[in-house]
């Protein structure tokens, strides 16, 4: 107790503990001198008998493995290190979380639960219900755990592979809407079905996908200049005429009328599915050719691939 009766911490946090018949104390390593002091504590107040069982864990460790994690280490490393982001008075204190970076809750849970604890087997995807069920204090490690960013985002990707399509569009319809994009539901769910096997984070499900929204914007030039031929032109016109007549836009049919149509001109895929593709998308990158046209429906498909040949024409000429 301080001289002027403030109950100092370690007094604080064991009445209060007791009072509250907290029976397991669980918390970081830099407690380890305390532990003393309250178990000291307790027993001068008689309650040795009620005293709680502690467990130290071990500290969470900056990426390189050097020292204990900071906040800091966030902006240094470009990382998200609390949950939630904080905005503050300055931008030294303001931080983003992993909500904000576009984690999803699973995984971050599951991300954290390995930070100091192994289950002892190969499984590395947990439920929630899962881990508690495997979870044993017994199994924490002593040795300070790695803040490892690279398999935070791996778990990422992992729940965001298996996560339902309709769900992946609820959470990224802010992000859609912030960007002007007016799609329905049903088409923002198709969307994240397509891009979601490649999106590391939430934002990347729309921020990489802005063709699946509008008109393509860019292309990579680089690879209009190597694939595209004026002399060309005429073949994928006849391309496009003959997936314009295509009763049933959806992927399978359209990839057979496609397969077809470069036998019949003794084409081969690295001659057609590249041009393709960047007519639609812009880029190499991106879901699969006859996805994409079955989300785009046929009359926008045509209509891409007329406007990307008179560009293609437009540079290379």
């Amino acid at each position: 107790m301080k001289s002027d009766g403030m109950p100092t911490y370690h007094l604080a946090n064991i009445v209060d503990d007791h009072l509250m018949e907290i029976t397991h104390v669980i918390r970081g390593e830099e407690w380890l001198p305390s532990t003393g002091h309250h178990v000291l504590l307790y027993r001068a107040f008689g309650w040795a008998a009620t005293m709680p069982d502690f467990s130290h864990l071990p500290l969470i460790l900056k990426p390189d493995g050097k020292g204990k994690l900071s906040k800091r280490d966030g902006a240094k490393f470009g990382m998200p290190v609390f949950p939630l982001g904080w905005d503050a008075e300055t931008e030294e204190d303001s931080f983003r979380g992993f909500r904000e970076f576009g984690f999803l809750p699973q995984a971050v849970i599951n991300f954290l639960a390995f930070l100091g604890w192994n289950p002892g087997t190969e499984q590395e995807i947990f439920s929630l219900a899962e881990l508690c069920e495997a979870f044993s204090i017994e199994k924490i490690s002593k040795s300070g755990a790695r803040f490892d960013y690279d398999k935070a985002k791996w778990y990422n990707q992992q729940y965001l592979h298996s996560a339902a399509a309709a769900e992946l569009a609820a959470l990224v319809w802010p992000l859609a809407d912030a960007k002007g994009y007016q799609v329905s539901d049903e088409y923002l769910a198709q969307v994240c079905h397509l891009m979601k096997g490649r999106a590391t984070f939430l934002p990347d499900l729309v921020e990489q996908a802005s063709y699946l929204f509008g008109d393509v914007q860019t292309f990579d030039n680089e690879v209009v200049v190597k694939r595209w031929k004026p002399e060309i032109r005429p073949v994928f016109e006849a391309l496009a005429e003959h997936l314009k007549a295509q009763l049933t836009f959806v992927a399978e049919p359209l990839e057979e009328a496609v397969k077809a149509f470069m036998t019949d001109r003794g084409l081969k895929p690295g001659e057609v599915m590249p041009i393709l593709r960047l007519s639609l998308a812009g880029t190499m990158q991106g879901p699969g050719v006859y996805e994409m046209m079955e989300l785009l429906g046929n009359e926008r498909t045509i209509d891409r691939l007329t406007k990307a040949f008179n560009y293609f024409d437009a540079q290379v000429g």
